[in-house]
């Protein structure tokens, strides 16, 4: 594991919702957002869910906001 992160499903607004994201220590912050940006996006569309939103909590949120 090189990534924590605290999900929530708001059904009602369409959203995955990232409330936080972690990364583990000596990670490369760029790469693993990426993947973890690809990952959400499918579990959020496996979900039923229209979009994917990174709150601002964790030292890799905002890696994550700005991945691809």
């Amino acid at each position: 594991l090189v990534a924590r992160v605290d999900l929530k499903a708001d059904r009602q607004a369409g959203v995955l919702r990232v409330q936080s994201a972690h990364g583990e220590r000596r990670i490369d912050v760029g790469s693993v957002s990426q993947q973890l940006a690809t990952e959400l996006s499918y579990m959020a569309a496996w979900m039923g869910l229209d979009r994917v939103e990174v709150g601002d909590r964790g030292d890799l949120a905002e890696a994550l906001r700005a991945a691809p």
